[in-house]
């Protein structure tokens, strides 16, 4: 709901929703799952406060602590409130801090603790990143214990359901020699067939005994069809983000072990090296009908290739697939990943590719209409993944109409708070006519320039990223080829009237061009377009029709 009036009219209408059993663990966990996301609503990446109340009448029968931790990990700032037979030591111990659990004899003295809730949420104290945070500084040691595991099994009919049995047994011989914990390993897992599954995130458990149960209790997902490329491509945009748990982005090793016991239908290279460059280590264990060959594409070193001719022989490779696992030191993503078939990249090479000035071009007519704010959440959320800094990502905003107006130039701002800050502000410029063609030509002209900070003679990659709802009024075709003259790689955006062919018609590959129903469905190109912007250059493209 967006307004006021809606949220109250459905609170009115609620009711009890039944049940004698209270498992407030499950339900905090359920929360963190499903609606602290950004799918949900949740802008926790545009740093909105996240705030979770919550209202018990009686002692839990399951435990609290693990869910009520990770939450506060995700720095979601919990108030317990609790009425008659409610635990108050369960209470302090959801509170993310004691001045947070309150406490009341019964419900119709809840207007007694009102006011205090509503002072307290219109300055909530800072949320505690873990309940758990070492009091002295992380020695190397401590960091190196620290990493993210996905384990993406074959749940196909290649498995079957008396093999599976075995895969969990592998599976859960290795987690039980991790250090399992929100602060040290994390684990998630998906299976696929024809398509992939996920059966938990790295986030979703935060105890080896949680995750041991679950991974006992899997139920083979079926299926005679064996897409290895879409699931590895399914597991990097939807396990290996800061929203499923990956602490990628705080230098946290992360590690994808694939098990599989067949030959995959669809090209596997594309998406494992997607993998390489953002520097998730690949272990590939292959067991029966898995091709030798797919297992090396995928793999990040052949060392890393693990085969077996029959599943009860997967005991074999145990301790060869925990070794690495445990000890393994991955570069950070930025850092030069080699892919098969491609040249070696020089330090100084390294450093110019890490270099990128993105200008956005945003639709601001009047067709944009309501979805302007859902653009502008995921222009944020972007721009939140990126390097930003005057040796690293620049970034400038242009909106169009009939006519392009500058929000910010590439060198206007040097942090990514003040480009974030910047970004906050936008309003959409409105306008009924809309002039790609000479939007085109304006960031030409006067963006993608020295004076506005473009880094182009110097090595730096040129990328635009359109966004647009609308047919152009004017003719694309030669602004697009002045775009690509000019050594700009141009990425395009479509949702609601956007026009397909005129959208292919701007970029070099059917692979830069998004065309979705409705911007609400943003989000799920969020990861392929930054996997884009950090991985492109027009060196790649060379050759490419214009």
């Amino acid at each position: 709901y967006s307004s006021e009036d809606e949220i109250r009219s459905h609170v009115e209408g609620l009711r009890l929703r039944g049940g004698t059993s209270l498992n407030t663990g499950a339900a905090l966990d359920y929360v963190l799952r499903t609606h602290f996301t950004r799918p949900s609503g949740s802008r926790k990446e545009e740093g909105v406060h996240q705030i979770l109340v919550l209202v018990a009448a009686g002692r839990s029968r399951d435990n609290v602590k693990p869910s009520a931790d990770a939450l506060k990990q995700a720095a979601v700032t919990i108030f317990a409130v609790g009425a008659w037979n409610a635990d108050q030591g369960q209470l302090r111990e959801i509170a993310s801090d004691p001045s947070l659990s309150l406490n009341v004899q019964e419900f119709h003295s809840l207007p007694n603790v009102q006011e205090q809730v509503m002072m307290s949420i219109s300055t909530p104290p800072a949320p505690r990143e873990s309940t758990n945070a070492p009091t002295v500084p992380i020695n190397p040691a401590q960091k190196a214990s620290k990493r993210d595991i996905v384990f993406l099994i074959d749940g196909s009919d290649n498995v079957g359901n008396t093999n599976l049995i075995l895969v969990h047994d592998f599976i859960r011989n290795i987690i039980e020699n991790l250090n399992i914990g929100s602060d040290h390993v994390r684990v998630g897992l998906a299976q696929f067939s024809y398509n992939a599954k996920t059966e938990f995130y790295l986030n979703t458990y935060t105890s080896k005994a949680e995750i041991l149960r679950r991974v006992k209790g899997l139920k083979l997902k079926g299926g005679t069809i064996l897409n290895t490329g879409a699931a590895l491509d399914f597991v990097f945009q939807n396990h290996f983000t800061s929203q499923a748990g990956s602490r990628k982005d705080q230098g946290v090793p992360q590690f994808l072990v694939l098990f599989t016991g067949g030959k995959s239908l669809d090209a596997v290279k594309p998406q494992a090296d997607a993998l390489k460059r953002a520097a998730i280590a690949t272990f590939a264990v292959g067991v029966r009908n898995a091709d030798l060959a797919q297992l090396q594409e995928i793999a990040t070193d052949p060392n890393l290739v693990f085969s077996v001719k029959e599943f009860n022989n997967l005991p074999n490779v145990q301790e060869r697939v925990m070794t690495p696992l445990s000890t393994l030191s991955v570069p950070t993503a930025g850092e030069s990943t080699r892919i098969a078939g491609e040249p070696p990249v020089t330090n100084e090479k390294a450093s110019l590719a890490r270099q990128r000035d993105i200008v956005f071009l945003i639709d601001g007519t009047l067709g944009m209409g309501k979805a302007f704010p859902l653009v502008r959440a995921f222009l944020m959320r972007v721009i939140q993944e990126l390097d930003i800094g005057p040796d690293k990502d620049q970034i400038a905003v242009v909106q169009y109409s009939h006519d392009p107006k500058t929000e910010f130039e590439l060198n206007t701002y040097t942090s990514k708070d003040e480009v974030l800050a910047a970004t906050t502000q936008l309003r959409r410029k409105t306008g009924r006519v809309l002039n790609t063609g000479a939007a085109l030509n304006y960031v030409t002209k006067n963006v993608f320039i020295t004076s506005a900070g473009s880094r182009r003679d110097t090595g730096a990659t040129q990328i635009l990223v359109l966004i647009t709802a609308g047919k152009s009024r004017d003719d694309v075709g030669q602004a697009a080829f002045a775009v690509k003259r000019a050594g700009i790689v141009p990425i395009a955006i479509g949702a609601k009237s956007a026009h397909s062919a005129e959208l292919h018609q701007i970029v070099y590959s059917p692979d830069f061009v998004f065309v979705l129903q409705t911007f609400h469905n943003v989000p799920t190109i969020q990861q392929r377009l930054i996997s884009i912007l950090k991985q492109v250059s027009v060196e790649s493209l060379e050759g490419q029709p214009q």
